[in-house]
């Protein structure tokens, strides 16, 4: 997916987009938050861990969230960089 569509789709709606680095070999223990995400792998490699799925996502990949949604999450060595639309 284009990096361009996959913002300005989201912005129409309604969701709001921030770019977040997260640094090599770095891991969140399991939380969740209020908002829906919808995420955007732009460099590097980002797990997410769910009651449902395990999955590391790459350059390119796509990766949602519901509210509330429990889960961990982390980068590779190489550390990633996400587009996060969130409402």
């Amino acid at each position: 997916m284009d990096i361009k569509d996959f913002t300005d789709q989201l912005k129409l709606d309604g969701y709001a987009i921030v770019e977040r680095e997260v640094t090599p070999n770095s891991s969140l223990n399991e939380h969740d938050h209020d908002w829906a995400v919808i995420a955007m792998v732009t460099a590097g490699d980002f797990y997410v861990h769910t009651s449902n799925l395990e999955k590391t996502y790459s350059v390119g990949e796509v990766f949602s969230l519901q509210p509330n949604e429990v889960h961990s999450e982390g980068a590779g060595a190489l550390g990633a960089t996400l587009l996060i639309a969130r409402r």
